[in-house]
């Protein structure tokens, strides 16, 4: 299967696959660039290595949306990020497939000093004024590994990202064809508060990166409100069940309950997600505490360093399974002793591929070789909020 994937020909700058350490399983080394891949699963593609025939196909069989790494309009800056002299023709072939309505979602991985500043704004108005089927564009950090050789490649820090931040909020002010999105990254630096849920439209990137934040925010505040009864209806029968099966067994008189939900649950989960999960965590405990549930949870969360990547690289699906095992053994954070002290120990299901491999080549049995308390969940609220109260 791997064989049959178009493979990309570039050699971009920050290209990750070449900021990965040695020794992994093989197809994490596959530089895929197949047009689609880019319709099935949406992937990210340059089309660079795109010939007449594979042009014909898409506009044949309409394989639309499209999802385009663009980065710049400037051919010189072009030059230097993808290092492959078809970024030329990729451009004019961008512009048939839009003649060709063709929709396109475009992807600008934004690197301090190189294609930021003027030349963002620039390759902005380029998009805007010479194509009429560009149905976002969003625009995340570059990723750079422990592993990244390339020194002029720079990190985003606060004040960068607040700067790009209050430039893409002025521009999107103005009138034009195609809204421009920031990864959540960008917010998470600068400490900003995310974009109205609404701004985000049908979060046409969010495996991006773009908007999962506020996403989850939104989907676990709807579920707290919009079934609000139903929890606490379901949460009061499980307390009655259990007081019945303690006055059954002798251990309680009826008129002397005080059986409570205890639960001691430990999150683990990224750097950048870290702030959403804990003030999400704070609104349960402010729901159970606003509905005088008798619920007794002890919640902790916890982010967890990636010093298998190391770098700037801070997001949830690139945690590894020696990340892990890192925070677990890690003195100065959650030793074993305090490990095994928790009820549940909740792991980001997207740490695994369609496989169920790990990028360290683990499988979910490894992990629950450590505890079988530990349980992976997905990256929603209803999902999140159903897990911690046992609903």
């Amino acid at each position: 299967m791997i064989e049959k994937i178009k493979r990309c020909s570039n050699k971009c700058i920050f290209c990750f696959v070449d900021q990965l350490p040695k020794g992994l399983r093989s197809s994490l080394y596959v530089k895929d660039d197949d047009y689609l891949e880019s319709f099935k699963h949406g992937n990210f593609i340059t089309l660079t290595n795109l010939s007449k025939k594979d042009v014909e196909n898409i506009i044949k069989y309409s394989l639309s949306p499209l999802y385009v790494s663009f980065h710049s309009a400037d051919d010189k800056i072009r030059d230097i990020i993808f290092k492959n002299k078809n970024h030329k023709k990729s451009m004019d072939i961008l512009k048939i497939l839009d003649q060709n309505e063709i929709k396109i979602n475009i992807q600008i991985v934004l690197c301090p000093k190189i294609n930021d500043g003027n030349d963002l704004l620039n390759t902005l108005d380029f998009l805007n004024h010479s194509f009429n089927n560009i149905l976002s564009i969003g625009i995340v950090p570059v990723g750079i590994t422990g592993y990244n050789k390339n020194s002029t490649l720079i990190s985003f820090n606060s004040e960068g990202s607040k700067e790009l931040i209050e430039v893409i909020n002025n521009y999107n002010r103005q009138e034009h064809k195609t809204r421009i999105f920031l990864s959540d990254e960008f917010y998470i630096l600068a400490d900003i508060e995310f974009p109205e849920y609404r701004f985000y439209g049908n979060f046409p990137q969010m495996k991006n990166g773009i908007g999962l934040c506020r996403n989850f925010i939104q989907e676990s505040d709807n579920y707290l409100k919009k079934n609000d009864k139903e929890i606490i209806f379901c949460i009061n029968n499980i307390i009655k069940s259990k007081q019945g099966n303690y006055i059954n067994k002798g251990q309680t008189r009826s008129n002397d309950l005080k059986y409570s939900i205890k639960n001691s649950i430990l999150i683990l989960t990224s750097k950048y997600f870290f702030k959403t999960m804990n003030y999400q965590t704070d609104k349960l405990s402010y729901f159970i505490k606003t509905n005088k549930l008798n619920i007794n949870l002890n919640l902790k969360v916890k982010d967890v360093k990636n010093y298998f990547l190391g770098g700037n690289v801070k997001v949830a699906g690139l945690l590894t399974y020696y990340d892990f095992i890192r925070a677990f053994n890690n003195k100065t954070d959650i030793n074993k002793k305090e490990f095994g002290s928790y009820d549940k120990i909740l792991i980001p299901n997207i740490i695994f591929n369609n496989d169920g491999l790990t990028l360290d080549n683990k499988t979910k049995k490894d992990f629950e070789n450590i505890s079988e308390n530990i349980k992976f969940i997905d990256p929603d609220g209803k999902t999140f909020l159903r897990e911690i109260l046992g609903l």
